[in-house]
């Protein structure tokens, strides 16, 4: 069991690396409209913000841990598999004012001898008057929609089987301290193999992956 959530979650951390790391891109200035442009390196540095507060403070190791040891001695009782029901949120300051919050959900069911089953994530990051500083620039996000990180993941003997695939999609609307403001999307899917490698597609605040 503990085998199948830790393979889960250095899964989930894989994918949210990767788009971090892609959104970590520069690529051409992209102008996501209002009444200025924000860069390419800008749109970088908030979305590798955006992201990163999706994979923070959160013990993805604990799930099947304690929080379902009671259920576990029913389970190789009766057969039936182990049901997983794994949520948390937290909000905390931006570094710069306002606040970003996180939600994160684990549910399925794992079968403590086989070590089969489906798990399935999702994260939803929302930022209300946070404000960080860009490439030397202060700006101030609000989602809008609420950034959400989805996937599935399906094991066979504790390992993960097939293709998974992650999205993140959302937007935000953004406004600089020197006067700019826009909003952009983010719609982007990461493809991850039963050998750990992954491929991320779509854009990211202006920026094609």
């Amino acid at each position: 069991m503990r085998k199948t959530t830790r393979r889960f979650a250095n899964l989930a951390a894989a994918g949210g690396l990767v788009l971090f790391a892609a959104c970590s891109d520069s690529g051409s200035p992209t102008g996501p409209g209002g009444s200025g442009e924000i860069s390419a390196a800008e749109a970088a540095a908030i979305s590798d913000f955006m992201v990163g507060q999706a994979f923070t403070g959160w013990d993805f190791g604990s799930i099947g841990g304690s929080s379902v040891q009671a259920d576990r001695q029913a389970a190789l009782q009766s057969g039936v598999p182990i049901a997983i029901d794994y949520t948390a949120s937290a909000e905390g300051p931006c570094p710069e004012g306002g606040t970003v919050a996180a939600t994160v959900s684990v549910e399925g069911s794992i079968d403590d001898q086989t070590l089969a089953g489906d798990l399935d994530l999702e994260v939803v990051t929302s930022a209300t008057s946070c404000g960080i500083v860009a490439e030397g620039t202060g700006f101030t996000i609000d989602t809008s929609p609420d950034l959400t990180l989805t996937g599935g993941f399906s094991f066979a003997d504790g390992q993960l089987v097939g293709e998974s695939t992650l999205t993140y999609a959302g937007a935000i609307l953004w406004s600089s301290e020197d006067g700019r403001s826009g909003s952009c999307t983010y719609d982007v899917v990461v493809t991850l193999t039963a050998s750990s490698t992954a491929v991320a597609s779509g854009t990211a605040c202006g920026t094609s992956l």
